[in-house]
């Protein structure tokens, strides 16, 4: 299967043939506000370990996470970005037959399939906002026993719906008692409501759940690649000890990720942003004729477009949005922005006004 990641500046703009510096990127899902000063001075002060090899075990990073998650060092895993924890999960669980929704992050179907785990889609429809219900997602696990996975992005990405707390429960609930294991992908998670709504306090050591969790869209880091997992399942933990590759995170990330929740200024910074311009946005695009869009808890918007090749249009007006035709259960009439700054969000709807 091919995936078409969103941020690829550099292939936009050789097509255009602009300079990429001049491009708005609305495609890929990164905290506008950019890097932080203190954390930029973090990375900067790690320059002259990296003649180094970093400690495997990555105690320092590995408690931090523990530490503002409530959780101890031993149920984190870190990795090379999140999508690196969604591959070495799939090869620690052997999935035979593995349930996904659609639309949903492609990387989930790539890394089950190459672990050797047949896919199945759970499909999500434009009229229930592309919504999960847990309570058709357990009917549809016990019409067919043979599924011993289910991997869910909560947020989900294209979508933005959200499964809260109490219903991630009862399918954690469930999963236990039916040998099913649950991979549940938080990576917008600390994008939404402050990170309320998380599963990762609600975890146990007998759930059969991992959550894989980035620091790459919060913190404005994708050129870092840093991300993490956490679990209290046993069984799960020896089997991801047996499938990590030794390190697995640069020195530069793993300094980074040890002080990054220290930055008490930038996250704060980061949710005042977001709690103004994300429903602004929303009222902003609910403003364009030929556009549906869907709500969103997090930091960008699924839309429904009947003006055609809009992401091509954009380009000529120095805009890239997300075309999600590449995502099960979507067309080529789909396609996902960003939340950023507020200036640039007022460049994204005057220029959608301009190409009706």
């Amino acid at each position: 299967m091919t995936i078409i990641h969103g941020g690829n500046r550099e292939l936009i703009a050789q097509q255009v043939g602009v300079d990429p510096a001049s491009l708005i990127d609305f495609s890929a899902n990164i905290n506008p506000l950019g890097l932080s000063p203190k954390l930029k001075r973090v990375i900067a002060d790690a320059i002259d370990e990296v003649i180094y090899y970093p400690n495997p075990q990555y105690p320092e990073l590995r408690d931090a996470i523990g530490t503002h998650f409530n959780v101890s060092r031993e149920d984190v895993f870190v990795g090379n970005g999140a999508v690196q924890m969604i591959f070495d999960t799939a090869t620690a669980l052997q999935s035979k037959h593995a349930l996904v929704l659609a639309p949903t992050f492609g990387e989930y179907e790539r890394s089950l399939t190459r672990a050797g785990a047949r896919v199945s889609h759970f499909n999500l429809t434009p009229e229930n906002v592309f919504q999960v219900s847990v309570t058709q997602l357990i009917t549809t696990l016990e019409a067919d026993k043979s599924i011993d996975l289910v991997c869910l992005c909560n947020p989900n990405n294209p979508s933005g719906q959200v499964i809260m707390p109490e219903a991630v429960q009862q399918l954690a609930d469930y999963c236990m008692g039916h040998n099913v294991w649950l991979i549940l992908d938080e990576a917008f998670m600390d994008l939404a409501d402050h990170d309320a709504l998380s599963a990762v306090s609600q975890l146990t050591a007998s759930d059969p759940v991992i959550i894989l969790r980035s620091a790459t869209k919060f913190f404005a880091i994708p050129g870092l690649r840093l991300g993490f997992a956490i679990t209290k399942n046993e069984q799960l933990k020896q089997r991801l000890i047996a499938t990590q590759e030794p390190w697995s995170v640069n020195t530069m990330a793993a300094k980074f990720g040890a002080h990054m929740y220290d930055d008490a200024v930038y996250i704060n910074q980061t949710y005042a942003w977001l709690t103004t311009e994300r429903p602004r946005l929303f009222d902003a695009l609910k403003t364009i004729p030929y556009l549906t869009v869907f709500p969103s808890v997090t930091n960008y918007y699924l839309l429904r477009s009947t003006m055609p090749n809009l992401r091509e249009k954009l380009w000529q007006v120095g805009i890239m949005i997300r075309d999600c035709s590449d995502y099960a259960g979507l067309g080529n009439d789909y396609y996902r922005v960003a939340v950023r700054t507020h200036s640039e969000n007022e460049q994204l709807i005057a220029a959608l006004r301009s190409v009706e």
